[in-house]
């Protein structure tokens, strides 16, 4: 599959006192889609399905993971 944009893709898996942060980079939009379990997204809780869009963001920092398989797309803006 080819995506005609500047874009970046991770996927992740994180559980229990896991911690992980990503540096975002100013003019860029990220957006996160939880797709099963729960977790934290610089302090807001996401169940699974629920996504969230950050902008003007220096970091996201996924946290207090139950099973949690998440999905984060940084897009140019």
């Amino acid at each position: 599959m080819q995506i005609n944009s500047d874009a970046r893709l991770y996927a992740a898996l994180v559980d229990g006192a896991e911690q992980l942060s990503l540096p975002l980079s100013s003019g860029r939009l990220s957006y996160v889609h939880l797709v099963r379990g729960s977790l934290q997204v610089n302090g807001q809780s996401l169940s699974a399905g629920d996504a969230v869009q950050l902008s003007q963001e220096p970091e996201l920092q996924l946290s207090q993971g139950v099973d949690a398989e998440v999905l984060v797309f940084d897009l140019a803006a």
